[in-house]
C-alpha cells in the first residue's frame, strides 16, 4: 500500500540518515520515507515556534511516483537478479521453487515455522546467505541460536567455511550467515559472481540445516 513514514527527532546521527536512504532505496516506489529534524525558532519576545528540517528523503524521481502498475527500476533489478538465481540452484536442487518478488532479498522456508533461508542485500553494501530466525518469540529465538551455534564446528565444517553467528542481542530476531561484498547497482559481471558465489551455498545450507532446525527442542 502506498504511504509516507515521517521519523521526527531532535538530532539525526549519520548512520540514521544513510538508514532513510536506504529504505527509500530498497521499498517500493509508493511508499517513502523521511528523516526530519525539530527545530525551535523565538524571535524576541514572541512564542516559539517549531520548524521542521528535512535531513534524509526520497530521491526526485521517486517523489514524482510511477504510473499505476509500473515498477521502478531498482525493484525490477531486484526481481531479475533473484530471478536468475533461482533458476541457477534450481538446476541442481529442485525444491527451490519460491519465485522472487520485487523485494531486496529472496526468502524461502526450511522445514520449520519460524526459520528460513535467505538471500539478501544489506544496507552496508553486502550480499548474504542466511538462515534467519524469528518465531515471534524473543526466548525461543534465542534458544534455537543457541542450540544451533552448540552444533558451530560441525555446521560449520559441513558448509565448508566459517560462519557469522549474529545473535542480534537487542533484536527479537537472530541470523546466521556469511556475506560478501555486493550491491544490486554493481556491474552484470559483478552481479553474475554473486550468483555463482550463493548457488551453491544455499544448497548447502539448506541441506544442512534443514534436518537440525526440524529436530530443534521448542517449547511453543
Amino acid at each position: 500500500e502506498a504511504g509516507i513514514v515521517i521519523w521526527i527527532a531532535n538530532e539525526f546521527q549519520v548512520a540514521h540518515k544513510e538508514a532513510i536512504e536506504w529504505l527509500n532505496k530498497i521499498s517500493p516506489a509508493e511508499l517513502t520515507f523521511y528523516a526530519i529534524e525539530l527545530e525551535v525558532y523565538q524571535i524576541d519576545s514572541s512564542l516559539p515556534a517549531p520548524n521542521f528540517r528535512i535531513i534524509a528523503g526520497p530521491p526526485p524521481s521517486k517523489r514524482r511516483g510511477l504510473a499505476p502498475g509500473e515498477i521502478s527500476p531498482r525493484y525490477k533489478k531486484y526481481m531479475d537478479f533473484f530471478e536468475k538465481l533461482r533458476l541457477k540452484v534450481l538446476k541442481y536442487n529442485s525444491s527451490f521453487t519460491h519465485k522472487a518478488s520485487l523485494r531486496s532479498y529472496w526468502s524461502l522456508g526450511i522445514g520449520r515455522s519460524g526459520f528460513s533461508l535467505a538471500a539478501d542485500f544489506t544496507i552496508d553494501n553486502k550480499f548474504r546467505v542466511e538462515i534467519y530466525i524469528d518465531t515471534g518469540k524473543e526466548e525461543l529465538n534465542k534458544s534455537a541460536f543457541e542450540q544451533l551455534k552448540e552444533k558451530k564446528a560441525i555446521l560449520e565444517e559441513k558448509i565448508g567455511q566459517e560462519l557469522i553467528w549474529d545473535e542480534l542481542p537487542d533484536r527479537r530476531a537472530s541470523r546466521i550467515y556469511t556475506a560478501i561484498d555486493g550491491s544490486i547497482e554493481d556491474d552484470f559481471q559483478k552481479l553474475d559472481t554473486m550468483i555463482e558465489w550463493a548457488t551453491p551455498l544455499l544448497i548447502k545450507f539448506k541441506e544442512v540445516f534443514n534436518p537440525l532446525i526440524k529436530n530443534l527442542e521448542l517449547e511453543f
